[in-house]
């Protein structure tokens, strides 16, 4: 008896799918590009077409770690998908795009230093070329000025502006230091014949701020208000940094000394610091202005922190008439006056 043979079963033809084309996202994870980070790569692009280098992509100098950071930017909304041109940033400014240059707004204010009185007025190109940065970038950054007023154009020239006028008297009437001292320094010009200045610390800079006249016209100084002064030379820088703290003393001093040539070394700077401000006034002849003897005190603010110092200024002939002892403890306690004024004014 023969068995029947087994039955196959038909195997089913796979019926194949509908799957729709890859996007180009799948493709290409990092094809996903903000507009900044489109903006950062064409930055190397066309700076290195002007210099006939070859571009290096940024996400390649990077890594897939930079890569992964810009899409998670994008994705979080942190705020780099922001478009560089609406902020009217232009296109071919290579400077603005290079994450190792200054912000673009100080490099523009960094423009009104460059006028002196040696350099009143400039040009555009001028202004570009004290900068650094392309002669569109320096067209753009004076129309910016001349809009407010810091900067106006005479002819094909270009000044500084209206504002800084404006901002000048504001300054003079406003400035907590300059008000507490003004009437105590008018004071001691006419108790003593001579001149009296109160200078201020700005950053690696002093600044003679006011000045009370003894005659009410002020005498041809070289060191005058507005005019930068030596941080290691006269009367007035060294009573006021002698009285900073050692750690801010020492950093200035490292800082000013490749500036500065024949330097102190810091034993004897920070020697001559102590000896001042034990003694609580200093003394100088002819190391800012030639002839010229000054006598100069801190003035402290709240909590002992020294804002300024006070100088009484005169001809070395008129000095040799007064006891330097005498002139010293008159300027000590004008300057104790003003720091009392400082603590009483109630907008600080």
């Amino acid at each position: 008896m023969k068995l029947p043979k087994p039955i196959k079963k038909a195997t089913p033809t796979p019926v194949p799918t509908r799957t729709s084309a890859p996007t180009q996202r799948q493709r290409n994870p990092d094809a996903k590009l903000t507009k900044a980070a489109a903006a950062a790569q064409a930055a190397p692009r066309r700076s290195a077409a002007a210099t006939g280098a070859s571009p290096t992509p940024p996400a390649a100098a990077a890594g897939p770690s930079a890569k992964a950071s810009s899409d998670a930017d994008a994705d979080a909304g942190t705020g780099a998908e922001f478009d560089a041109e609406e902020a009217g940033i232009a296109s071919g400014d290579d400077a603005d795009n290079d994450p190792r240059a200054d912000s673009s707004l100080a490099r523009m204010l960094g423009a009104l230093a460059l006028f002196s009185t040696d350099t009143p007025a400039l040009t555009v190109e001028q202004i570009a070329a004290g900068l650094g940065v392309p002669k569109s970038t320096g067209y753009r950054y004076v129309q910016e000025l001349c809009k407010v007023g810091l900067l106006v154009r005479l002819d094909r020239s270009i000044t500084l502006g209206p504002r800084i006028i404006e901002l000048d008297r504001a300054i003079r009437e406003s400035d907590p230091v300059i008000r507490a001292a003004a009437p105590p320094m008018r004071a001691l010009s006419e108790q003593t014949g001579l001149d009296v200045f109160i200078s201020k610390l700005y950053g690696r800079s002093i600044i003679t701020v006011h000045m009370e006249c003894n005659d009410g016209q002020q005498l041809p100084y070289g060191y005058g208000r507005g005019r930068p002064m030596p941080v290691m030379r006269g009367s007035s820088s060294k009573a006021l940094v002698s009285n900073l703290p050692a750690a801010r003393l020492r950093r200035l001093h490292q800082e000013l000394l490749p500036d500065a040539g024949g330097a102190p070394s810091w034993e004897a700077f920070y020697d001559e610091a102590q000896r001042i401000r034990r003694q609580g006034w200093c003394r100088t002849s002819g190391e800012l202005n030639e002839g010229k003897t000054g006598i100069s005190a801190p003035v402290f603010g709240r909590g002992r922190v020294v804002v300024a110092s006070i100088t009484a200024v005169g001809n070395d002939a008129r000095f040799t008439l007064f006891d330097a002892a005498a002139i010293a403890g008159l300027v000590t306690r004008t300057a104790r006056t003003i720091g009392a004024r400082l603590a009483e004014d109630t907008h600080l």
